[in-house]
């Protein structure tokens, strides 16, 4: 009589091989985890950018526009799920972006002058910093917050 089944060491290889096969899969899921995350604070900076610009077009058009744009003292409407702290600041004299500061839990940027895209950009928890930048750096001064 036959008996029907795996021996041991069909089922120890095919272990093996399914051992393999994750070491090799679970680098390339974590790297898309990170690039998923960047991605999203790359899209919600860009989108502080775009809400930036029409908030100050708005403001133009109505009254004297503000020439700083800031989460922690002249908020924009954002999403309301966005975690992201940043400084917009505008010319008085031209309107065009003259610096922006953007930050969440995991990354910062940091623009000069007006910027088409937002793409340099650190990643604090390989810097081992808890923030790129403090409240203050956040603020809009009394000579950028405008009327």
């Amino acid at each position: 009589m036959k008996k029907k089944g795996f021996t041991l060491v069909e089922l120890l290889a095919v272990i093996a091989i399914l051992a393999i096969l994750v070491i090799i899969a679970i680098p390339n899921v974590l790297n898309l985890y990170r690039n998923a995350r960047k991605n999203v604070f790359l899209d919600d900076a860009q989108s502080v950018l775009r809400t930036a610009k029409e908030k100050y077009l708005e403001d133009s058009i109505t009254s004297t526009p503000k020439n700083c744009y800031s989460s922690v003292d002249a908020p924009l409407d954002l999403d309301a799920k966005s975690t992201l702290e940043y400084k917009v600041e505008f010319s008085a004299t031209t309107g065009d972006i003259t610096s922006v500061k953007v930050q969440d839990k995991n990354y910062s940027a940091e623009v000069e002058g007006d910027p088409v895209k937002i793409d340099a950009l650190k990643n604090l928890e390989e810097l081992g910093a808890g923030s790129a930048y403090s409240e203050d750096d956040l603020k809009c001064t009394a000579a950028g917050a405008g009327a």
